[in-house]
């Protein structure tokens, strides 16, 4: 029998919901009472308006965003403008996640032709990986250009590794600064705002949402930083040097030297004259950098072949025979001699290096410099976890960027699970991304009394991660299409609502093109192009739209069923009042049973009308593709009456609507 992890259920009251006291007979009679009071969250104040920036989604740099963005119109992509507009996207987060852990917006601008390669930060094989020019025409011009076609706003990813805040700065400058000739340059040197006016773009975009780092707290992510978890976080506040050896267990060849965007193949001598190579992580610390702070530094350790050579300060005064080499601290270069002065490496030769690396800034330095251009910005941090709250104590910062999923890990030894298995073990861990934002949300309090001061929440990226193989849970393609991740996905949307959640990031605006429709991607906001079709996770969440405007109200209810052998209830909801009405996002999450439901709008104005939108499809492994559209939204008219019923089918999404 295969097993099924056991996940909490979230605390009721921390979301939103309270949960009376009485027998929970499937298939009872579930009344839902809408409150007319605000919904206070669990760090005690009121939940705040829902904004438009619930609808967001992350959008990665390369490949011309995945082929939304066409260059030969230089605008979005055919049918990207309309297929964004039916799911009401309102928030790019840019240049992506992982993909752009090494991104420099300074090689993504100006002519398309003349722009240098990038590393991608992105997984497995083609982490640190060499991305040449031409896939990197998705640049910051071509993004705002794409988000002003489609009325979206940016939120800017700032990468954390080998930037420094000084090229944060830099990034605000070209975004935000205006065009005048030198009267503005806030950060000195290159004047960006006057670079952006030449390429096309006089008026600064005027963004006011960046995030500096993405999900520094994995160990696959942690790059330069230490593999304590503890240190690792103080080092993404305060800044650090850090030893590279060849000892680190997460990334092979930390000790090599590379060459231009490529660092995941290290070098081997080629047995020419004056030799240049690169260290994965630049600046490079010598003893003489030491300060009070660093604590002594050790020397770097270059070997050849085995062989240790010798730093010397300039190979003009080495001789013929000399093993030494000279290195480049800021840009991280190690170059050696050309035969006349110093040694050459014989060909083929295996090259080492262990070293540290230069002061590198952290989140403080990042915001300061980034604020110090335009004070008008907030920088979340990219650490959206306890131990980031814990490590910064009560010094202030903006926001907290939380990465929201679950992993739909612990199968038997084969790692498989059939659709009915799957859906329970997606439907169990859906409660805990809400739990875990209200319980964060708890912890940012007892560091800031006093609300005006408090951090706010934004989820910056969610959905699921499923492991694939014997160690995990082997999920079919399109998974994350699929009408059982919808109703997870409205859920978590609903965990956001009630936590004030001002933005959220879904994960992600679309899948690359593919030619065979059966590798097509459509586990996203949007379908893979070309036509981006309308995927069912976007229908099931913008039934929320009629919320926006307005903050979430208490939702109390009355017999919610927990799932038969299950760790779930089968009813999740959020509500807002308007003057014109209710509006209730409701799940039911049960796998085979519909749900009756009383919906009461606890007083006010007579009901004039009421009707109910449902997202669902018999098949909860159904997906919207390119030949077969099965999830769709269906709207049906309601008795009104100082209460309202209605039936929620199995596995669906919900918004009830209630017109005074």
């Amino acid at each position: 029998m295969r097993k099924r992890v056991a996940v909490a259920a979230v605390v009721l009251v921390a979301a939103g919901l309270t949960q009376a006291p009485a027998d929970a007979r499937p298939g009872g009679r579930v009344e839902i009472r809408v409150d007319r009071g605000p919904l206070i969250m669990a760090d005690g104040i009121p939940a705040p308006t829902i904004e438009p920036e619930i609808f967001g989604a992350n959008a990665r740099w390369i490949d011309d965003e995945l082929g939304a963005w066409d260059p030969a119109t230089r605008g979005p992509a055919a049918g990207f403008a309309d297929a964004a507009a039916a799911a009401k996207l309102k928030l790019i987060r840019y240049p992506g996640g992982t993909v752009a852990n090494f991104f420099d917006f300074k090689k993504a601008i100006g002519p398309v032709a003349q722009r240098g390669c990038q590393t991608s930060g992105g997984f497995a094989a083609v982490r640190f990986g060499n991305l040449p020019g031409p896939r990197n025409g998705f640049g910051p011009d071509e993004e705002e250009a794409l988000a002003a076609q489609i009325g979206a706003k940016t939120m800017v990813m700032v990468p954390s590794i080998n930037q420094t805040a000084s090229d944060a700065a830099d990034y605000v400058e070209y975004m935000n600064s205006p065009s005048d000739g030198a009267a503005t340059n806030p950060n000195g040197g290159t004047d960006w705002a006057e670079v952006r006016a030449a390429n096309g773009h006089p008026a600064p975009y005027s963004i006011t949402r960046w995030e500096y780092g993405n999900e520094p707290f994995l160990d696959g992510q942690r790059y330069w930083r230490d593999e304590d978890p503890q240190l690792r976080v103080k080092q993404f506040i305060e800044g650090s040097w850090s030893r590279q050896t060849a000892a680190s267990a997460t990334y092979q060849n930390d000790d090599g030297l590379f060459s231009g965007c490529d660092l995941v193949n290290r070098k081997t001598s080629t047995g020419a004259a004056d030799q240049t190579y690169r260290t994965r992580y630049n600046p490079i610390a010598l003893p003489s950098d030491a300060t009070p702070e660093s604590a002594p530094l050790a020397e770097p350790v270059l070997t050849v072949n085995g062989v240790q050579w010798t730093r010397v300060n300039s190979l003009a005064t080495a001789g013929a025979t000399n093993q030494v080499y000279q290195v480049g601290t800021t840009d991280g270069t190690v170059s050696f001699g050309d035969g006349t002065h110093g040694a050459i490496p014989a060909k083929g030769a295996a090259l080492s290096i262990e070293y540290t690396t230069g002061r590198q800034d952290g989140l403080l330095d990042f915001v300061q410099a980034m604020k110090a251009v335009d004070p008008k910005i907030t920088v979340c941090s990219g650490w959206g976890k306890p131990e980031f709250v814990d490590a910064m104590g009560n010094r202030p910062y903006d926001c907290i960027g939380i990465h929201s999923y679950t992993d739909q890990a612990g199968g038997d030894a084969d790692g498989a699970y059939d659709s009915t298995e799957l859906y329970q073990q997606l439907m169990n861990a859906s409660d805990t991304p809400t739990q875990e934002l209200a319980e964060l949300r708890q912890h940012i309090a007892k560091n800031f009394p006093d609300p005006r001061r408090r951090p706010t929440l934004a989820v910056t990226e969610y959905g699921t991660i499923s492991q694939n193989g014997p160690t995990g849970v082997s999920t079919p393609n399109n998974f994350a299409a699929m009408q059982m991740h919808n109703v997870y996905e409205t859920t978590m949307l609903i965990g956001q609502l009630t936590n004030g959640v001002r933005l959220a990031i879904n994960s992600n605006l679309n899948g690359g093109p593919a030619a065979d429709p059966g590798k097509r991607d459509w586990g996203n906001i949007l379908g893979s192009p070309p036509g981006f079709g309308i995927t069912g996770r976007s229908m099931s969440m913008t039934l929320a739209a009629p919320m926006i405007g307005a903050a979430p109200r208490k939702v109390t209810t009355i017999d919610n069923p927990t799932v038969p052998g299950q760790d779930y209830t089968a009813v999740v909801a959020a509500a807002t009042r308007t003057a014109s009405g209710v509006q209730l996002l409701v799940v039911n999450r049960s796998l085979d049973r519909s749900v009756p439901i009383t919906v009461d709008p606890a007083g006010g104005p007579a009901v004039r009308s009421a009707r109910q939108t449902t997202v669902t499809d018999d098949d909860i492994t159904a997906y919207n593709n390119d030949q077969a559209q099965p999830v769709q939204p269906t709207t049906t008219t309601l008795r009104k009456g100082p209460k309202v019923e209605a039936e929620l089918p199995p596995h669906s999404s919900n918004l009830i609507e209630l017109t005074y």
